[in-house]
């Protein structure tokens, strides 16, 4: 008998149209660009293999390998914003409206291009969906003013558990007669 297990909760970084567009783009460049040059090389090494020798063949067998592996990250590319783009839109479909409780925030290691991050320890809860906990590494300049016990609006697709949390609202702004 299969036992029924819930999907791992996953924040999900929405993409809109225009990031995709351009991720399968990138995608699409390197993948036919580098398939090309892997096929090129190839029958060119093929070619010249009685010609030139063996010294070329190694050459060749190295582009080729570099031109395969080039076309596999622009595939990887493609596949990887075409799920996230069909994840967003399903989150904006199904999703439901829910909050999310800061548990905890500790520091994190920067991203690899040197962005601060916060490590937010939320409990999700909402309508049609089991509450749960997920640990995340988010950004410090959209959440680093979270505390513990700060409440934050998000949307959980209660089929994926896939959900978004949106930053802190900003503390009003003090009345002009206050003083």
């Amino acid at each position: 008998m299969a036992i029924a297990r819930a999907h791992e909760p996953v924040l999900l970084d929405p993409k809109g149209p225009v990031i995709t567009a351009i991720a399968f783009t990138v995608g699409a460049v390197l993948f036919l660009g580098a398939g090309g040059a892997f096929v090129y090389v190839t029958v060119r090494t093929v070619a010249d293999l009685g010609e030139t020798g063996a010294g070329w063949a190694w050459a060749g067998a190295g582009l080729a390998l570099a031109a395969a592996c080039i076309a596999c990250a622009g595939l990887s590319t493609l596949l990887f914003a075409r799920e996230e783009r069909r994840a967003t839109l399903q989150l904006a479909a199904l999703g439901v409206e829910a909050t999310a409780v800061v548990l905890a925030v500790a520091s994190a290691p920067p991203t690899n291009d040197d962005h601060h991050q916060v490590r937010l320890l939320t409990r999700i809860s909402g309508p049609g969906f089991e509450s749960f906990e997920c640990g995340n590494e988010v950004p410090a300049y959209r959440f680093g003013s979270a505390t513990p016990g700060t409440v934050l609006p998000a949307r959980v697709n209660p089929v994926t558990r896939a959900f978004t949390i949106e930053r802190p609202a900003a503390p009003p702004a003090p009345a002009a007669g206050d003083a």
